[in-house]
Order: C-alpha cells, then sequence, then structure tokens
C-alpha cells in the first residue's frame, strides 16, 4: 500500500489499494481492495472507493460518495 498525501489519516485505506502521494483523500475517506488512485486526484469527506476502482486524470469525487467495484473514471 503507498499512502501519502491524504488530507486526513482518519480515512481507512486497504492494504492492497495503491494511493498516489500526490492525491487528496478527504476525512473517513474508504479505499477498498486493489484500487488505484491517481496522482491528480481529490476525494471528498466520507466517500467510499470499491474493490478493484481505478481513478485517474484530474478528476474530484465529491462528498458522501459510493463509487461500486470494478469502476474506471478519469482515464
Amino acid at each position: 500500500m503507498i499512502v501519502v498525501g491524504m488530507e486526513n489519516a482518519e480515512s481507512n485505506i486497504h492494504s492492497t489499494a495503491i494511493v498516489h502521494p500526490n492525491a487528496k483523500l478527504g476525512k473517513d475517506v474508504i479505499v477498498g481492495p486493489g484500487a488505484v488512485i491517481g496522482e491528480h486526484v481529490e476525494i471528498g469527506d466520507g466517500t467510499q472507493i470499491g474493490a478493484h476502482v481505478v481513478i485517474g486524470g484530474w478528476t474530484t469525487i465529491g462528498k458522501r460518495c459510493e463509487i461500486y467495484p470494478n469502476a474506471s473514471i478519469g482515464l
């Protein structure tokens, strides 16, 4: 797991997830197994990222969203 650049250490990142050092994760974000969060991604407070989700590009996800497993966003 790579977790750097988080705004809040209260987020829950699965051990198999990869989060780019420059990604910004809000409070209480959950990142599921095998998920990949890219460099220019911002994820709002309380958002849940499902298993094997890939989020890349210049993408902003709002607060309290739910991204279902295997979704690809911003590629």
